[in-house]
C-alpha cells in the first residue's frame, strides 16, 4: 500500500514538473518565468527522491 502511494505522488510531482515547464516555456513575465522555474525545480527534485523510494521498496 506504501508503495502505490509513493507511486502516486511520483506520478503527481512529475505531472506538476511538466506542466511548470511548459508554463515556463510559453510565459513572457520574467518575474513569473523564475517563479515557474523555482517550481519546476522543486517538483523535478521530489519526483527523482520518491523515484529512488520506490526503486527502495
Amino acid at each position: 500500500m506504501k508503495n502505490f502511494i509513493t507511486k502516486g505522488k511520483y506520478y503527481w510531482h512529475l505531472f506538476q514538473y511538466r506542466h511548470n515547464e511548459l508554463l515556463q516555456q510559453d510565459c513572457l513575465c520574467e518575474e513569473l518565468k523564475s517563479k515557474l522555474k523555482v517550481k519546476a525545480i522543486y517538483h523535478n527534485s521530489k519526483a527523482v527522491e520518491l523515484a529512488h523510494q520506490c526503486d527502495e521498496a
